[in-house]
């Protein structure tokens, strides 16, 4: 049962953007404009809230990057979409900005937090699409295990010095995170269908920390995961940057839970998921040198169009825009699982990575994680093989109904997905 906070948060955000909604249809009546997204005056707002700096503003590179974020939103908003503009506004200053300055301000109270190691992270990657985000929750259940949460890659501490380790700030955080999800998703944001249920204790993906270097989010909302990718991809120095900026936070976080529970950060290893880290395998190496990476497969086929399906997903119930149809949803990600395909080609099998079929991984999940565990070092004892068989149970699949889907709807052929993916599918038997 939802909590009456939760049920009230419902109420106020229905009523806030039925305002919204209003306002726009004003708007576009009489020919006005509100405002325009500004990245310099987004951080100037965040900077003049907190009272201190953003140093990574200083960066022209991460600056640029933002300021083509906002600009691609003022242009893909038609005029009248002030709920759209106010969605791409409050996440860039509580998904990027606000979460970006209290590391900083973290790290500069304690520098020691750069001492702290990150040992033998596990990065579960891959075209997306594939099963990852039934193999990550799966993974998580190991002891000695950390992994990503909503509520604390949105508000990682606290920024008043006096309750950063107060361990009551870290409840109500997740109590409050556990509120706006649920009216999330009762009004605009349910992806449950499409990817997973969102949840404030749960694992969560990489993204959301990577969105503060690389502003895939932003991007991934204008139409696709190629497009997404594609700024990032075209300056590897700073994506190399954002990978270290990336260590640094779970840095932080394994300073914290250490500082709050006592847990020991040389024996934690974090298992992370996104698919974003694909084309960054090499990246990761240089920052971890010591990281597992696994990399999952299925058919392109499926995968194409069930891609094609959750951005069309997300943009339906989280960001209105205007000239993006399915025929050009399909096109961008039909070019984002050909370069991640033919990656894993060019990287080839037996290279230090694990590969992982998606159809092993739906017919014996826990065969497939005991396997892993006995690959990467993480002890496969009778407890976890209880808590595995019991996340199964608690999630079966098609919980939240069938996810249907074809490359036609898409303006794909299943028979040239195939035919261009032919190396791909023969070598690791998709």
């Amino acid at each position: 049962m939802p909590s009456v906070r939760a049920l009230l948060v419902t109420v106020l955000l229905s009523a806030w953007l039925l305002t919204l909604k209003a306002i726009g249809l004003l708007q576009y009546l009489l020919g006005t404009r509100f405002f325009t997204l500004d990245a310099d005056s987004l951080v100037d707002e965040m900077q003049k809230k907190y009272g201190t700096t953003i140093s990574l503003a200083q960066n022209p590179v991460w600056m640029n990057g933002l300021r083509l974020a906002t600009s691609r939103a003022n242009e893909e908003c038609s005029q009248h979409q002030l709920y759209g503009k106010w969605r791409r506004k409050t996440f860039i200053l509580g998904s990027i900005l606000e979460p970006l300055l209290l590391t900083e301000a973290a790290v500069a109270r304690h520098p020691d937090i750069l001492d702290v190691p990150v040992c033998r992270p596990i990065f579960i990657t891959g075209t997306g699409r594939n099963g990852s985000t039934l193999l990550h929750s799966l993974m998580c259940n190991y002891g000695n295990v950390k992994y990503l949460k909503m509520d604390e890659c949105h508000h990682p501490i606290p920024y008043n010095k006096a309750t950063e380790f107060d361990i009551k700030w870290y409840r109500e955080r997740q109590s409050w995170w556990s509120d706006i999800l649920f009216a999330g998703e009762e009004l605009m944001l349910d992806l449950r269908l499409y990817s997973h249920p969102l949840s404030s204790s749960s694992p969560e993906e990489c993204l959301l920390l990577l969105t503060k270097y690389l502003f895939w989010m932003p991007f991934l909302s204008f139409g696709g995961p190629y497009k997404a990718i594609s700024w990032s991809l075209s300056r590897p120095t700073f994506a190399l940057e954002a990978y270290r900026l990336f260590k640094r936070d779970l840095q932080v976080f394994l300073y914290y839970a250490r500082q709050l529970n006592g847990i020991s950060v040389v024996n934690t290893r974090y298992v992370l998921k996104c698919p974003y880290h694909m084309p960054f395998h090499d990246v990761i190496r240089q920052v971890f040198p010591d990281a597992v990476i696994i990399r999952l497969h299925r058919d392109p086929v499926e995968v194409v169009p069930s891609y094609s399906s959750m951005v069309q997903g997300l943009i339906r119930t989280g960001y209105p825009m205007k000239n993006n149809s399915q025929k050009k949803i399909g096109e961008d990600v039909m070019k984002w699982v050909d370069m991640c395909c033919k990656q894993m080609v060019d990287e080839g099998r037996d290279n230090g990575m694990i590969d992982v079929r998606y159809d092993d991984l739906m017919e014996d999940p826990i065969g497939v994680c005991a396997h892993i565990a006995d690959t990467v070092g993480l002890e496969h004892t009778s407890d976890v093989e209880g808590k595995l068989s019991a996340y199964l149970e608690r999630n079966p699949k098609h919980k939240y109904g069938i996810h249907s889907y074809s490359p036609a709807q898409y303006g794909l052929d299943s028979i040239e997905i195939r035919k261009n993916l032919a190396t791909y599918c023969e070598m690791f038997n998709v």
